[in-house]
């Protein structure tokens, strides 16, 4: 069966996951597609603004056979955790090609500074440091490393992994060749809007965006961007739960985990270092705002996104130990979110391969997981919790890891 991979957040689903899920679907000529999807956090560093069952159900009614978690805390870390997190469920899954939107598609370009970076370790890491003591912000140090290390060897990256979506399809890369996984990649075009765009200016808006939008309760002005099923979908969640989520959502719970923690404690939380525990300490509860709080930290070595997701890893206690046990130590399974009649051939050929499935919580003891030993299923389930403590019907969703049951969408 020939399967066709897709790293996503659908945050939500809009016209140009749309427009790449079909232009993936027709070049890679696949039998299915499966994706891997980020759960209740995502990589900016903060909860998916609808859960994690709700985008898997858009994706289904919207022309994927196939969700299965991106496993946490992977979901909401940098870009190379992120990717590696990623490309160890496809590669669970068998697929045969992995698809990814990017600005630049010259599949070999992106194969050569993948290659050229995985090889260069060590002159990298010191070009990077040398950039940065420079006054360059991390992004921009990344940057110019790679392309001096490229010019020097006379091949130019044209300033490449400036732009989001390169730099997540090169990790793709870099990761799958760290696990040895033979797989192709087919990147394609991004249509219209860029990553970041922050107004809608045509239906291909950027999910930026769009979520600024349904943040701000102007979910009409996003009607344009979306197919049908997911603006019914948002419509429907805001009458269920009357709040779309955000990370505003849990500042006094930021502030209470700062201030109830001490310093040596903060140390161990994963991206602190160099005595930034200092200063997110001494800022705690001075901000009314998340957004004030964050630009009280960020430095050109700590980027917005970088403190953004430190925060969340101190609201979720993921410590530094937490994900060195986990890149080395992967779980064997995979999560099942949604799926439709071909999607459960690709689960059927996944066992094939002798990969557990978990389709409802039973199946972690018939497939011999204990789930009181699992790192992953643990902070999953503490992390879901704390999720949905801003909504008012919370008392629903306590423990939800145990109780939901994969949805079969016909």
């Amino acid at each position: 069966m020939k399967i066709l991979g897709i790293v996503v957040e659908y945050n939500p689903f809009h016209l140009g996951h749309k427009y790449q899920l079909e232009m993936a679907r027709k070049e890679s000529q696949c039998d299915g597609v499966a994706v891997v999807m980020s759960g209740n956090y995502v990589q900016r560093g903060e909860p998916a603004i609808i859960d994690k069952y709700t985008r898997a159900e858009m994706a289904i009614k919207s022309g994927v056979d196939l969700v299965i978690e991106l496993p946490f805390p992977f979901s909401c870390q940098n870009a190379e955790l992120f990717a590696l997190g990623a490309i160890r469920e496809l590669k669970k899954l068998n697929v045969s090609t992995i698809s990814f939107g990017c600005e630049n598609t010259d599949i070999n370009l992106l194969n050569k500074i993948a290659d050229f970076q995985l090889n260069n370790v060590e002159e990298y890491n010191l070009l990077l440091k040398e950039y940065v003591s420079e006054g360059l912000s991390y992004p921009s140090a990344v940057n110019s490393a790679i392309n001096t290390l490229l010019s020097e060897a006379n091949n130019h990256s044209d300033d490449l992994t400036l732009l989001p979506n390169n730099t997540l399809g090169l990790e793709y890369i870099k990761a799958a060749r760290k696990i040895n996984f033979n797989v192709d990649f087919l990147p394609i075009k991004r249509h219209m809007a860029q990553h970041n765009d922050k107004k809608i200016t045509n239906k291909f808006a950027s999910a930026t965006a769009i979520r600024s939008e349904v943040l701000d309760m102007n979910l009409i002005k996003t009607k344009a961007s979306l197919p049908p099923i997911s603006y019914a979908l948002l419509k429907d969640y805001y009458k269920e739960h009357k709040l779309f989520n955000s990370l505003d959502n849990y500042l006094d719970l930021i502030y209470y985990k700062i201030i109830s923690s001490d310093k040596n404690y903060l140390k161990t939380i994963y991206d602190i270092t160099e005595g930034l525990e200092n200063k997110i300490y001494d800022n705690a509860c001075k901000h009314k705002t998340l957004d004030d709080f964050i630009m009280s930290i960020k430095s050109k070595r700590y980027t917005y996104s970088r403190i953004r997701r430190i925060l969340l890893n101190i609201l979720l206690d993921i410590t530094t130990a937490d994900i060195d046990y986990l890149k080395e130590n992967d779980n064997n399974y995979i999560k099942a979110l949604a799926f439709n009649f071909n999607g459960k051939k690709i689960l059927n050929h996944a066992k094939e391969n002798n990969t557990a499935i978990i389709t409802k919580f039973s199946d972690y003891k018939r497939n011999g997981i204990d789930v009181k030993n699992s790192k992953v299923f643990e902070m999953t389930n503490k992390s879901s919790n704390i999720y949905y403590l801003p909504f008012k019907n919370r008392e629903n969703f306590y423990n939800l890891e145990y109780k939901k049951n994969v949805d079969y969408i016909k």
